[in-house]
């Protein structure tokens, strides 16, 4: 197996039983729910990129409450010479700063998010999203997020 890193910093966000997701646009989870969230900024600290990270995404402006933890796990991707993408996260509970609707999120090149949902955390699972949304919607539950990483050898990227 040769894989190749990403490191990113993402949020879970709920209200009323229901999970913050974006719509992935492209790359693994591309088709499913995702955590808003992603790569650091030259000279970003993890909270710093994480709220950029949710501005962009959702247009939202969330206050970080508590570090949940670093979490790995390996996923079949394809990408140059590599056949698996190793997904490092840091992972921290959020919540919005303010009780207005969002703002329009903005299209840019690296943009990933095709827009944000409030997703029952019932609907969270690896058929509709991201290994890390299911690690957040098992959170959510107060059930143990995994200490080993865990590998997803049949993982589809949907949509495409």
């Amino acid at each position: 197996m040769e894989s190749f890193n990403h490191f990113g910093v993402y949020g879970i966000c709920q209200r009323k039983g229901k999970l913050l997701v974006i719509h992935k646009g492209r790359g693994p989870y591309s088709g499913r729910y995702d955590l808003p969230g992603g790569r650091l900024e030259a000279g970003e600290s993890l909270v710093d990129g994480l709220i950029r990270e949710f501005i962009e995404e959702t247009g939202y402006t969330v206050k970080v409450q508590q570090n949940l933890g670093t979490f790995d796990f390996f996923i079949r991707y394809n990408e140059d010479n590599f056949t698996h993408m190793h997904h490092l996260t840091a992972l921290y509970q959020v919540e919005l700063t303010g009780k207005e609707g969002p703002v329009a999120i903005s299209m840019f090149e690296e943009q990933d998010s095709r827009g944000a949902e409030w997703v029952d955390i019932t609907r969270i699972t690896l058929d509709s999203a991201s290994p890390l949304a299911v690690y957040a919607a098992k959170f959510l539950r107060g059930e143990d997020l995994p200490l080993a990483p865990e590998y997803y050898d049949n993982w589809e990227v949907k949509g495409t």
